[in-house]
């Protein structure tokens, strides 16, 4: 065997090595997502939902927000928070989180909305309260059964609803602001093209 045919020959077996590398850990983690395995425990912070919920929101009431209407539950990303009650300490404290976790996100923040949702009857913060939060939807609804996220004993209830409206991931009380930004950064590096294409494989599209 000649030098070129030997250096061609490990040549050719370190391409392999490469494609195999590439294509391997990803055709692995495909087959495992799509026969529906799921490890014991995950690097979120907030509750899985297993499988996500498209939440089909009825005729929402603007009462303050960025925009003139009201907001859009597909196409950004959603903080959606559902008031329990009255806006009062918990409420306060809930709005100051969310919004320091948005300025967090740097130029990711633009991708991100967050809307408090309070019943038609309910008693929504007011414009004194509403002060240095210019970028929070506030609307109130007839019911809020369509959120799926009010517990007992919790005031302010928040859920992360993705791009496509399907409501992915909750979050527990007392809320963990670091875990919550940790989550946000990470599924804000996915792609909508990746996510589009995930959704079209596992419907069979």
């Amino acid at each position: 065997m000649t030098p070129n045919d030997h250096r061609t020959r490990r040549g050719r077996r370190l391409l392999l090595l490469l494609v195999l590398l590439f294509l391997v850990p990803p055709a692995i983690a495909w087959t495992l997502y799509f026969s529906g395995w799921r490890p014991a425990s995950t690097s979120n912070h907030g509750e899985l939902l297993d499988p996500p919920v498209r939440l089909e929101a009825p005729e929402l009431g603007r009462v303050a927000g960025p925009d003139p209407g009201t907001p859009d539950l597909r196409g950004e990303w959603t903080l959606l928070m559902t008031l329990n009650g009255t806006c009062r300490e918990v409420c306060m404290e809930r709005l100051r989180q969310t919004r320091q976790i948005r300025l967090a996100l740097a130029e990711d923040a633009r991708r991100l909305q967050r809307v408090l949702v309070v019943p038609e009857h309910g008693t929504p913060p007011t414009q004194r309260q509403l002060l240095g939060q210019e970028d929070l939807h506030v609307v109130t609804t007839r019911s809020l059964e369509w959120t799926r996220t009010p517990r007992d004993g919790e005031v302010v209830s928040i859920s992360l609803v993705d791009t496509r409206g399907f409501q992915m991931m909750r979050y527990a009380q007392p809320l963990n602001p670091s875990g919550m930004l940790e989550d946000l950064r990470h599924l804000l590096r996915l792609s909508n093209s990746e996510l589009e294409t995930l959704d079209g494989l596992s419907q069979g599209g």
